[in-house]
């Protein structure tokens, strides 16, 4: 059964409330100066026609708040006018200003959640708790007539309201207006009490944003990219659940949680242009209520960052491979030549094979590994670093494959590198079952030989997190050497070592990353929206924007018909 949302649990409540006032307004006798006043303005007979049209239109607006609970879709619009029209009888039937007044604010909020949902969008902020502030006013004004009407002592809204604030300090007394009375109206105001700080609340909150981009935005940044893409985790900027901030000519990818912009490494752009594309958009995330963070932002640019009175905190190493001076031959990468032989050895093919060379079979068969893989883990971890999809792009047509076959021929690994303006990134590295030992190894051995044919300077093959602080010969200040106690009573030790030994089979460099951060106070909440953002701690619902881009199925371009020999 499908979920309400929570503007037609809150519309449809204030609606029923307004029928409940309506019917017990017109049931109960108008006051002696408001009749007064109405005597030279409307006549006698018409302010009864009037009570006996509250009646009816009470009767029919319950109605109408019940199919509008259900999701009946013409029951908002006639609920809407049939509010603003019992407006009307209320200020003939007795100069009934205030129930006038609650039908009309009533009315012109629901009639804006019924705009906003017709858009595909969502309320506008403050709308929920705004109809939930309404409705409860609404039913305690009901209730304090209900009380005319049954008791025959008038505890109006104002006297009503006034004796259930008073009862929250105990003062009240139940003779006045009797004590199931009193416990209503109190329960009831207490609601619009809430209700109101949620409103406030809402106009104090953080602008909404919305995750991810449209088809054109995607194009756009994708150019930029392209041109401009010399970090190694520039192809990551165009993750489909990235929102993207334009300037200077380049651009800045971003995912906002909750009140915290959590930026993707550094913006994009000309050559310098960095700092100040951060700069613009800081002012963009003041404006909106925002925090800003940058994950895996580079040492180049952290002159720039601090000018703008930012703090930088690293986060890790990534290891760079440069596969002009990799060679199987030497002592040093003995274990590595070891890998690669006992591969050969045991009937396992190693081939490379760029997206442009991929055919439907082989495609199926990709698929069919990531599709196991990712079935025996609960989430895909990665923002900053890694890619959302095997293909699906049109800048997705230069992307390298490295398969690992099994001796029947099969794909029983992966690993998938995207390329940069100075060579490829690992993106993804998949692997099905028990595969020999060293086969991971194999795998880079193929991929580095590919990159030096194709002309790259460098392949980044993974990030440790802190592992600069895990190195026996580190120096550490105080809050360092904290952190690697830390990391080494929760088992991290043996995962980041191991990580980087299997870095240095291959001569790799070590890159630092950047955590860019605004104040210390802010740290801890901006780590936690990183994780989040990684999806190490799960995060609030996305909510994707309208015409969301989302990657094909299929790799972008015609697939080679001929199946390639396993």
């Amino acid at each position: 059964m499908p979920t309400r949302p929570p503007w037609r649990i809150a519309g449809s409540l204030a609606t029923a409330a307004f029928a409940v006032l309506t019917l017990a307004s017109s049931l109960t006798p108008n006051d002696a100066w408001r009749e007064r006043a109405l005597e030279g303005i409307v006549p006698d007979g018409a302010q009864a026609v009037a009570h006996a049209l509250g009646v009816v239109g009470g009767v029919v607006l319950l109605v109408l708040a019940r199919g509008l609970w259900r999701g009946r879709r013409r029951a908002g619009p006639v609920a809407v006018a049939a509010m603003c029209v019992l407006a009307a009888v209320h200020a003939a039937k007795g100069l009934d200003y205030e129930e006038a007044g609650l039908g009309l604010v009533i009315a012109l909020a629901l009639g804006a959640a019924l705009r906003a949902a017709d858009r595909g969008g969502r309320a506008p902020r403050g709308l929920v708790p705004g109809l939930a502030l309404l409705g409860a006013l609404t039913a305690a004004f009901g209730i304090s007539l209900g009380a005319l009407l049954v008791s025959g002592h008038d505890v109006g809204l104002r006297f009503a309201a006034w004796r259930a604030l008073t009862a929250l300090g105990g003062e009240a007394d139940p003779r006045q207006f009797g004590a199931d009375w009193l416990g209503a109206v109190r329960v009831l105001v207490v609601v619009a009490l809430v209700a109101g700080i949620a409103v406030v609340r809402a106009q104090l909150a953080p602008a909404r944003a919305e995750d991810g981009h449209d088809a054109t935005s995607h194009a756009r940044a994708a150019a930029i990219v392209d041109a401009y893409g010399h970090d190694s985790l520039a192809p990551f900027v165009l993750r489909a659940d990235k929102a993207f901030f334009f300037a200077r000519g380049g651009v800045l990818a971003f995912r906002t949680l909750r009140e915290t912009a959590v930026v993707s490494g550094d913006p994009v752009g000309p050559e310098g242009a960095a700092p100040a594309i951060v700069a613009d958009f800081l002012a963009f995330a003041e404006r909106r209520g925002w925090d800003v963070v940058l994950t895996g932002a580079s040492l180049a640019h952290l002159p720039g960052y601090r000018r703008l009175g930012l703090r930088t905190l690293q986060i890790g190493v990534e290891a760079i491979a440069v596969p002009a001076l990799f060679s199987l031959e030497g002592r040093a990468v003995r274990k590595v030549r070891q890998s690669v032989h006992r591969i050969e050895r045991r009937g396992w093919g190693v081939e490379v094979v760029t997206a442009r060379e991929l055919t439907p079979g082989l495609v199926a068969e990709l698929d069919a590994v990531e599709r196991a893989w990712r079935a025996q883990r609960p989430r895909l971890y990665g923002f900053a670093m890694a890619m959302d999809r095997l293909w699906g792009a049109p800048e997705d047509v230069d992307d390298v494959y490295v398969l690992g076959r099994a001796p029947d021929g099969t794909v029983q690994a992966f690993l998938r590198f995207v390329p940069h303006r100075r060579g490829l990134s690992l993106d993804a590295m998949r692997r099905l079952g028990d595969g020999p030992n060293g086969l991971n190894e194999a795998l880079i051995v193929a991929a580095l030989a590919h990159a030096r044919e194709r002309g790259c300077s460098e392949v980044s093959l993974n990030f440790a997190g802190f592992a600069h602080v895990m190195t026996a010969d580190a120096i550490l200040d105080n809050g360092q050497r904290l952190l690697r106690w830390g990391l080494r009573r929760t088992g991290s030790r043996f995962q980041l070592q191991r990580l980087l030994d299997f870095n240095e089979k291959f001569a790799a460099a070590w890159r630092p990353r950047f955590l860019v951060y605004t104040a210390r106070t802010s740290l801890p909440r901006a780590a936690l929206r990183v994780l989040q953002a990684e999806a190490y701690v799960r995060a609030p619902r996305p909510r994707p924007c309208r015409a969301a881009w989302r990657p094909e199925r299929q790799p972008v371009g015609p697939l080679v018909l001929e199946e390639r020999p396993g």
